[in-house]
């Protein structure tokens, strides 16, 4: 624990000298943190993770990358000390919905204009379920906390949010792609194949089935409409889908 509290205490120094323009909140080995210094031309940006060897790989990759638990008891960091702040396909391994809370919490406390959160898709399971397949993460055994947007809405109700954006992408418009596997596939399958699942259904889809979701909250009334409109804009970034 002291080791821990130590580690923390060095991200927020780190962040209080207002030398970053934005925290990556699950950095992994640095993907993330370089598509998000690539999207939004804003940098250096601080990684932060709960694993040490991401850390390690992410500062290998010549990112800046500290250790840090999101979820310590009493943690703040320092208030509006960075541009903007995200949380890339992380929310959905956090034990539970309450946690993501904390961390949404934490990270909009940090961030002067806006928060970003990319999150799988957990919309159409009982939709795909009916047609015999489902998409490969929403079994996965780490998706330990599988929100929906409308999770998403009531959160950001209670906290007072109303001028956020919704952004899907990853499109998919029948049952062809790998990551469309069939149900009888064990769980945590990552792709489909055909001679280790056995056959899967060949259907279209009636209705656009999306496979993640860009979540921006505006958190300043500084950041105006035509920047809202970049920060928020996917063109360019369609085929980023794993950074």
């Amino acid at each position: 624990m002291i080791e821990i509290d130590t580690m923390s205490l060095k991200v927020i120094e780190a962040l209080s000298t207002g030398r970053y323009a934005f925290i990556d909140a699950g950095c992994g080995d640095g993907a993330s943190t370089s598509h998000l210094e690539r999207r939004f031309r804003r940098l250096p940006g601080l990684g932060l993770d709960y694993h040490l060897e991401y850390v390690e790989a992410s500062r290998a990759a010549g990112f800046d990358a500290m250790f840090c638990n999101l979820l310590m008891n009493d943690l703040e960091l320092p208030a509006r000390c960075v541009e903007f702040a995200a949380a890339m396909d992380v929310l959905e391994h956090l034990p539970c919905e309450r946690d993501a809370v904390t961390v949404v919490r934490r990270l909009a406390t940090a961030a002067r204009d806006f928060l970003v959160i990319r999150h799988p898709s957990f919309e159409d399971v009982e939709y795909l379920s009916s047609l015999g397949v489902r998409l490969n993460w929403t079994d996965w055994t780490d998706h330990t906390n599988m929100m929906k947007i409308d999770d998403f809405r009531r959160i950001f109700k209670e906290f007072g949010w109303n001028d956020y954006a919704v952004v899907p992408h990853m499109l998919y418009t029948d049952t062809s792609h790998d990551s469309v596997v069939p149900l009888s596939a064990p769980p945590d399958t990552v792709r489909y194949d055909a001679a280790t699942h056995g056959p899967k259904p060949v259907v279209e889809f009636d209705r656009p089935v999306w496979g993640k979701f860009d979540i921006f909250v505006r958190l300043s009334p500084a950041v105006s409409d035509a920047q809202w409109q970049r920060i928020t804009s996917v063109e360019g970034w369609e085929a980023h889908w794993d950074f």
